[in-house]
């Protein structure tokens, strides 16, 4: 006999002695089988605990019963996320019968990937056949292997990380997830899924913070969390004064899961209010974040005509007070995977999100994307290692100076679960810096807190509208964003009252204090004056600068609401140059705002205007910030 033919047969003889040797539930054992539905049904229970100890028990009675390395090989896949382990299993599994399914292959370089050794995950994506994948499992696999690649690079280059847990007051045994942090980081507000039995019941908390330590977290309670629905991924205002937030089954929802808005009121919240149909969709519609400025919201969506699982919409409130329709913020973001946690900076220039459509180290990783001039997004950036890690975080929100960051995510040395943690941000990827105006507004006269009208104004940009808000009722407290590099103006309004007007500028802001102001609005009454810090001339001209029209325009709207008032205008310079010449000059600029008010509707005997010059000074004429205020125009109420 041929000897070739010998060996041949021999080999052959020995590979169906090895098949016959693995066992599946088709030719199983009773009792192997009997065992196997008793892990399978711990499994579908979730007591992933008992099924691996069952399984484990299984496959070390019967090494070769494939079905057991497979399903212990999910249960530390998808319920425990223990992906080393994993890995074995699967890779057993494919020693044992190497086409058992069709997502072996997948499932194995995934739990490679997921586990961080992303060399064995592409060796084992770039062998899978090509011919048996459909268009869509094609991209999957190339898209995988982008990440092997970006992953492996990116490791070699790790950024700054060093996270600090919250502590006690915020963290538990249960998850939390999704912080949200007011502009002057006093309070933080989070999700909780508290585990009650086999039931998780998700409501949202808040911490304060005192000290630099955050206390004992507070049920955010009715009527925003309930016991009868799901609420979470909250949005704080940068004021702390309004709560967006998500939430599942509630009789008025539109979709499965809305978003809702609320805002602070004496004793609490205000009863929650669903965006409407508009914005809501029959789908899920979840994790809104509100701009600093209060008009734009951005949110996860799953909707018909997205780019696939979850996308990132934005909706914009209009001068009608009403929401727009959502707008999908496209491709450059936007996946055929799940893009979703979106958190727009105060800067309103740089948004953060989760994404598992882009390339990145396993699961969800976070990205961040900056808004040119045009309004167009660039491509989004991978925060990189160890931000990102082959596991997941859930949400992530960036204090207002860029500086500081809050995450959810799950590490060894938790308080249990998902945790919140914040981290100095890696320079190289932070947002543009930007500080706040933080204030208090009183009656003068009974030193009460009042609520005003707040307005803030870009001079830098020709004097626009750059956001508006109102005082607190209660407190007479505000606070407004800003970012730096610009001018700006602010004035504060109230009927019966003369207005509050300041200037700032941020051009050459380095410090990381916010702005603080008590204001004492002084009620209408003859001999009460106002600075108007936001009127501007030239340098030694009286002619006025266009961007000086906000505040003129402010004081035309005061005389116009007050058609019986009468008022003195009188300019002021420093001490510089000579007194006679500065007196003219005074008096010119005086008369140059009078002569605009006439322009505009207010007549020449309600008016009148004196100059000066350097004889009644405010501040000390031996600094330069001393002379700048006593450069000054007012005005004071002569008669009513």
């Amino acid at each position: 006999m041929n000897k070739l033919f010998v060996s041949s047969l021999l080999i052959l003889l020995l590979s169906m002695c090895s098949t016959a040797q693995v066992v599946t539930l088709s030719n199983a054992s009773k009792n192997l089988k009997d065992d196997y539905q008793q892990a399978d049904n711990a499994y579908a229970l979730g007591k992933s605990g008992q099924a691996i100890d069952m399984l484990q028990g299984i496959v070390k009675r019967q090494p070769k019963f494939v079905d057991g390395w497979w399903l212990m090989g999910k249960v530390y896949f998808e319920n425990l996320q223990q992906y080393d382990s994993a890995a074995i299993c699967f890779d057993k599994v494919k020693e044992l019968k190497p086409n058992y399914n069709k997502n072996l292959d997948m499932m194995r370089g995934d739990a490679y990937m997921y586990a961080g050794k992303y060399k064995e995950a592409k060796a084992i994506f770039a062998t899978m056949d090509a011919g048996a994948l459909s268009e869509g499992e094609k991209n999957e696999i190339t898209n995988r292997v982008k990440s092997c690649d970006f992953a492996a690079e990116a490791l070699m280059v790790p950024k700054k990380f060093n996270p600090i847990n919250l502590g006690e007051g915020v963290n538990t045994a249960d998850d939390e997830l999704m912080p949200s942090v007011t502009a002057d980081e006093r309070f933080v507000y989070f999700t909780r899924d508290e585990k009650i039995g086999r039931v998780i019941d998700e409501n949202i908390f808040s911490s304060e913070n005192r000290g630099g330590v955050f206390q004992q977290a507070e049920l955010v309670g009715r009527p925003i969390s309930t016991d009868e629905y799901f609420e979470g991924a909250t949005c704080v205002s940068p004021s702390g004064r309004y709560l967006f937030f998500t939430s599942c089954g509630r009789p008025d929802a539109v979709g499965d899961c809305d978003i809702y808005y609320t805002k602070k009121v004496t004793g609490g919240w205000d009863r929650p209010k669903n965006l409407g149909n508009k914005v809501n969709c029959p789908g899920w519609d979840i994790q809104p974040c509100l701009s600093a400025d209060g008009k734009t919201v951005y949110f996860a969506s799953r909707r018909v005509g997205g780019y696939g699982g979850l996308d990132i919409y934005k909706t914009t409130l209009g001068d009608d007070f009403m929401w727009s329709k959502p707008e999908n913020l496209g491709p450059t973001i936007n996946t055929e995977k799940d893009e979703e946690r979106p958190f727009i900076h105060p800067d309103d220039k740089t948004l953060y999100f989760s994404s598992d459509g882009h390339p990145g180290f396993g699961h969800a990783d976070f990205f961040y994307c900056k808004r040119d001039a045009a309004g167009h997004w660039g491509a989004p950036v991978n925060l990189g290692f160890p931000i990102n890690t082959p596991g997941e975080e859930i949400g992530i929100c960036i204090t207002t100076d860029g500086n500081t960051a809050y995450i959810g995510s799950e590490r060894p040395e938790g308080k249990g679960g998902m945790d919140i943690y914040k981290f100095e941000l890696d320079e190289s990827v932070q947002p543009q810096h930007v500080t706040y105006i933080k204030g208090r507004v009183f009656d003068e006269m009974t030193k009460a807190p009042i609520k005003t009208n707040i307005q803030l104004f870009d001079i830098s940009n020709g004097g626009n509208l750059y956001g508006s808000l109102t005082s607190d009722n209660s407190s007479g407290e505000f606070l407004a964003t800003i970012p730096y590099g610009n001018d700006y103006a602010c004035q504060v309004s109230k009927e019966g009252y003369l207005f509050y007007s300041a200037n700032f500028s941020l051009k050459n802001f380095t410090k990381n204090e916010p702005y603080q102001l008590d204001i004492y609005l002084k009620k209408i009454e003859v001999g009460k004056s106002v600075v108007l810090n936001n009127i501007f001339f030239e340098v030694n001209k009286y002619e006025l600068r266009d961007v000086s029209k906000t505040e003129l325009n402010t004081l035309v709207d005061l005389m116009k609401k007050n058609p019986t008032m009468k008022i003195e205008l009188s300019g002021h310079t420093d001490n510089s140059g000579i007194e006679t010449e500065n007196k003219v000059l005074s008096e010119n600029r005086a008369k140059a705002v009078m002569e605009y008010l006439i322009s505009n509707g207010i007549e020449a005997a309600r008016l009148s205007a004196k100059g000066f010059g350097s004889t009644k000074p405010i501040a000390d004429n031996k600094t330069e910030e001393g002379k700048q205020k006593n450069r000054r125009t007012e005005f004071v109420v002569t008669g009513l």
